[in-house]
């Protein structure tokens, strides 16, 4: 069992570490004018400083050549160019074109099974709520019921800002991520001690603090532009 529980660990990371490849890569070329960032394209949204100002050129270029165009005719394409830019720049980028969104769902559905698992083995055990001494998930977890609940709290809130909203879900995945990292550090330093509340061990400290790692990596590389949209429409 403990060999399953390794393999498993390594089959988290890596799908992780995909994960943050494909978020931090640069965007691709979509034809229009566009920055590196970090984080996919957002196709989507379309950014509010590349967006096509076709409605006011298209009387000046007639203008220009001679031909005359009818005041009302000009003011009624500005107004339906507007009404169409605002509309697809308001518009909520889809959890594929949102890497945060993405992550959120996919460590939420990642933390749901430690944490439901996480119950099962702890409460079989007898441990109590708050113990350096827990269950082992998998032979290679350490798990007493209080870092499952943590767990189970923490992926409900996953599902909420993944199926919800982008600004949400990058906001979420900071704060986890810093949440993660800060128990990995902790399990670090208290392991084998009764100041371990969580019953962590090494598996635990090394599963947090990536899975911790690439959710603060996202959360502040990713969906940069997708945001900017966002909020200047808002604006």
């Amino acid at each position: 069992m403990r060999v399953t529980g390794i393999v498993l660990l390594g089959v988290v990371v890596a799908g992780l570490v995909v994960r943050l490849v494909a978020a931090l890569r640069p965007g691709r070329d979509t034809g229009r004018s566009t920055d590196h960032r970090l984080g996919r394209s957002g196709s989507d949204t379309i950014p509010l400083a590349g967006r096509s100002n076709a409605g006011k050129q298209a009387p000046i270029g007639l203008f220009r050549q001679g031909v005359r165009t009818a005041p009302q005719e000009s003011a009624t394409t500005d107004l339906v160019a507007q009404a169409e830019e605002t509309e697809v720049a308001v518009k909520e980028p889809s959890i594929i074109a949102s890497p945060n969104r993405a992550l959120a769902l996919t460590v939420g559905t990642l933390l749901a099974i430690w944490g439901v698992l996480g119950f099962f083995f702890a409460g079989d055990a007898g441990h109590a709520f708050f113990g350096d001494k827990g269950g082992m998930l998998w032979d290679s977890f350490s798990v007493n019921p209080a870092l499952a609940f943590l767990w189970t709290i923490l992926a409900a809130a996953f599902f909420i800002v993944g199926l919800g909203n982008t600004i949400g879900s990058r906001n979420v995945n900071r704060f986890v991520g810093v949440v993660l990292v800060v128990l990995a550090v902790y399990g670090f330093v208290f392991s084998g001690t009764s100041a371990n509340v969580f019953a962590l061990n090494t598996t635990d400290n090394v599963f947090n603090a990536i899975v911790g790692v690439v959710l603060l990596l996202t959360g502040l590389g990713a969906d940069r532009q997708n945001i900017r949209a966002l909020r200047a429409s808002n604006a």
